[in-house]
């Protein structure tokens, strides 16, 4: 025992010593632990707002995706249809050059036949050029079997020639 009560007042010194080492690293130590949960809730802060900033970004890409393909397709329905009334309108215009053309040869085969009755009228102002419809295929590139199938649709029905006939003869005769 008398070991025990010289070691013990050495012993409890150095427990006491190191009480107090163990308090004096504790204090920096619970401050390093301080600024470690600090920078931790910093970090997961950053974090959360930038996949917030992701998120948002990624709606916002979403948006624009489909609002030009939104604007594709409406343009693409707006070509069409601008290209189908194109041919329709290019459609009537040859229809109608057609008829004018077929009205012309109507108009020159009157003229012959009128000369041919002895009817005396001023020819230069009936002259036509007589490879209009063969200028009109040339200009498009179109084959022979389609013009003519066009040609063949557009033209006058027969019976509207002679009624027409009959009418510019009674013209002519008229004056």
């Amino acid at each position: 025992m008398v070991e025990t009560s010289t070691a013990s007042p050495m012993a409890e010194a150095d427990i006491k010593a190191m009480k107090k080492t163990h308090r004096a690293q504790q204090t920096p130590l619970q401050q390093l632990h301080a600024e470690l949960d600090q920078e931790k809730e910093a970090s997961a802060t950053v974090a959360s707002e930038a996949m917030d900033m992701i998120l948002r970004l990624q709606g916002e890409k979403d948006a624009v995706k489909m609002e030009a393909s939104h604007y594709k397709r409406m343009a693409k329905e707006k070509i069409g249809h601008a290209e189908k009334t194109l041919e329709v309108f290019e459609e009537l215009m040859y229809q109608k050059e057609m008829e004018t053309t077929a009205l012309e040869v109507q108009v020159l085969a009157y003229k012959q036949k009128l000369l041919a009755l002895g009817v005396d009228i001023n020819i230069s102002e009936l002259e036509f050029p007589r490879d209009l419809l063969l200028n009109r295929s040339e200009q498009n590139g179109e084959d022979d079997q389609s013009s003519s199938k066009r040609r063949l649709q557009s033209l006058p029905p027969i019976c509207s020639m002679r009624c027409n006939f009959r009418s510019l003869l009674t013209l002519v005769l008229l004056h």
